[in-house]
């Protein structure tokens, strides 16, 4: 008759075995996974095109992924894959490539003296932006730059809004109309003229004040504008 003693010693054995078995199964089929997969090369660094070609050498399958700016890395250089070099894939595994775009640093361009439509093309050249925008009257063109923040080769990054001040040209100037009444047409007519207002005379009969302002329009002490005109009713 068996013991038990032997009865245990024999399921042991068995349980040791069935486990083998598992644990062998499993290795081999680690292994015969294993055989199937490839190691994806380093591509990190390399011209897209190159990282590319060295993928599809070992039966791998590029796509680029974006682009990101990049200081260590040259643009067109590939500045993250995923997955990672040294991983082991399946064949044909599609591998992400983000590509550099440059450094994110450039210097802000000379606006100084430009319309601002061709400043905002400028800034889009360098990848910035306008931003902020003020306005004052001067002896330039109306529209143009006259300044900005930051200033002209003033290395700034890409994606910066730069400030302008923009001309509104020349103020207008205003005056206070001088009373011309009983002046002489032409020392009236010159007086207006100095002022940069424009006289339109007109002749009506006062044989007493002939020669002389009889009547203005505006009228004396108004506030009149550079360029504006002013009638005069001249005696004859």
């Amino acid at each position: 008759m068996i013991s038990s003693k032997t009865v245990l010693r024999i399921l042991g054995i068995g349980v040791g075995l069935l486990v083998l078995s598992v644990i062998s199964g499993y290795i081999a089929m680690n292994l015969s996974m294993e055989r199937d997969r490839i190691e994806v090369p380093v591509v990190v660094g390399l011209e897209l095109k190159e990282a590319a070609r060295q993928l599809r050498i070992v039966g791998l399958q590029p796509r680029m992924a974006g682009e990101d700016y990049h200081a260590a890395f040259p643009k067109g250089a590939v500045i993250r894959q995923s997955p990672s070099g040294g991983s082991r894939v399946r064949k044909n595994l599609e591998v992400r490539l983000t590509v550099s775009r440059g450094r994110d640093e450039t210097l802000a361009p000379d606006l100084t003296g430009q319309p601002l439509s061709q400043a905002q093309r400028l800034l889009a050249e360098q990848g910035l932006v306008l931003g902020p925008t003020a306005k004052v009257h001067t002896s330039l063109p109306t529209g143009m730059v006259i300044a900005q923040n930051p200033p002209a080769g003033f290395p700034t990054r890409r994606g910066t809004a730069v400030s302008v001040l923009i001309s509104l040209g020349e103020a207008e100037r205003f005056y206070v109309m001088p009373n011309l009444v009983g002046q002489w047409e032409e020392e009236a007519i010159a007086i207006l003229k100095e002022m940069g207002l424009e006289p339109r005379v007109t002749y009506q009969s006062f044989p007493a004040q002939a020669r002389r302002v009889v009547l203005q329009e505006p009228s004396f002490g108004t506030r009149v504008k550079e360029k504006e005109e002013v009638a005069l009713v001249v005696g004859q």
